[in-house]
């Protein structure tokens, strides 16, 4: 079988390969070897096509980020006719370069004399740039990451997110699905399905969820609150090959929140709700009432002759007695029920679904309650009065308010430590 012959059954053997294929003379010094065949793969990855490189030398596609000790070593292999392999930048027809994995290897001819240079190569770009984003990532966050592929499984993980859920190495979770181990259940426990998954969501439609708070789940079975991030990985417009989600545990941000949400919402002394989230409590009950979820009642609350406690016994105790009372008052409460510092030591007790009897019925046990709490030791007797009234849908809260705060004043008329409801 003539060279020719031989030549066009190598080409047909490696026209269709995915990686591409180049031979080239096996000359060496300038201009250097000549390109005496290259595949469609070759042709498809660099943009030329071959009459633009058929004759031409490789050099073509080397360019200022090629890095020179590769091509040095390159070189020597070629002149000890051994096989050379690495990896370098390339540049294509139109000068945008991409990491290629070459694989050259000397062909001979009868006698031993190298004749021609075969060099399979694969575009490694995506493979690099992965790898440098992933090293990035790992080596610079503080914060938990992991990396997915397409099927949502683990491919790395850096030691933050490691020592955050509790794992000891990296090989616990890369190969398994990152959903079915921390991200399967919602703080409570329910069941978390994976289509409702944010992160799921993402490998689906190739977009970036806006970031969100969740519940991780650690190795030892805890839940801890996150703050999550996560990006589609993708090369140009090319399919979602996988993703990357970032996530910190925010269990003291959250303490934090719950500090301030509480200094914002409840009164510094005594604890219950101040005045300005007392009005919150209201509008919302008032809504519920207007569209007819519940009846809500009101009781107001006023300790009696307390000005004198804090004329004669002084503020710290008139404050101890505050914190006291409103004691008496939660611990009759249900969860719903709110509880607002209205003003001095007035306080105003909001009660969904509740009528007026059952209001009437709770304001005389808190009376009764009071009376029989001891309280300071200077202090012989504490009464109070109350007023009740309720919410109606046709009048204003200001109107409620008024006809809870005219019961009071008809509880203290009446001489004090009783209950006046007011229709």
């Amino acid at each position: 079988m003539d060279s020719q012959v031989s030549q066009r059954l190598f080409e047909l053997a490696v026209e269709q390969a995915y990686d591409s294929v180049l031979i080239t003379t096996a000359e060496l010094d300038l201009p250097g070897p000549q390109i005496v065949y290259a595949n469609d793969a070759f042709c498809r990855t660099t943009g030329y096509s071959r009459d633009e490189v058929i004759g031409k030398t490789p050099r073509i596609l080397q360019g200022p980020l090629t890095d020179r000790a590769v091509l040095s070593r390159l070189r020597h292999n070629l002149e000890h006719g051994t096989r050379f392999e690495d990896a370098a930048v390339n540049y294509r027809k139109d000068g945008s370069t991409y990491v290629v994995h070459w694989s050259i290897s000397p062909m001979r001819n009868n006698e031993g004399v190298i004749t021609h240079f075969v060099s399979v190569q694969r575009d490694i770009t995506h493979e690099t740039q992965l790898e440098h984003f992933n090293q990035r990532l790992l080596e610079h966050l503080a914060d938990g990451v992991i990396g997915i592929d397409h099927k949502g499984q683990c491919t790395f993980v850096n030691p933050s997110a490691l020592s955050i859920l509790g794992y000891s190495n990296d090989t616990e979770l890369i190969g398994r699905c990152s959903h079915s181990l921390i991200h399967h259940s919602h703080a409570d426990g329910e069941a978390y399905p994976r289509d409702d998954c944010p992160i799921h969501q993402m490998l689906k439609t190739g977009e970036a969820p806006e970031p969100w708070r969740d519940y991780f789940w650690t190795k030892a079975g805890n839940s801890i609150p996150v703050e999550v991030s996560a990006t589609p990985m993708r090369y140009s417009s090319d399919p979602v090959f996988g993703g990357v989600f970032i996530f910190r545990d925010i269990s003291e941000q959250l303490e934090l929140e719950r500090q301030l949400h509480k200094a914002a919402s409840h009164d510094q002394l005594t604890g219950a709700y101040n005045r300005r989230f007392g009005d919150h409590v209201l509008k919302k009950e008032h809504a519920k009432v207007k569209r007819k979820e519940s009846g809500v009642a009101l009781i107001l609350a006023d300790i009696d002759h307390f000005k004198a406690i804090n004329d004669e016994l002084g503020h710290l105790v008139g404050d101890q007695v505050l914190k006291e009372f409103v004691e008496v008052l939660q611990s009759r409460l249900r969860e719903m029920d709110s509880l607002i510092r209205w003003g001095g030591e007035e306080f105003l007790i909001v009660l969904p679904d509740t009528d007026l009897k059952g209001a009437q019925k709770l304001a005389e046990d808190l009376c009764l309650a009071t009376e029989h709490h001891p309280f300071d030791a200077e202090i012989d007797r504490l009464t109070a009065s109350f007023g009740v009234s309720i919410l109606r849908s046709a009048e204003s809260i200001e109107a409620a308010i008024k006809h809870t705060d005219d019961a009071l004043y008809d509880a203290k008329q009446s001489g004090r430590n009783c209950v006046i409801s007011q229709f």
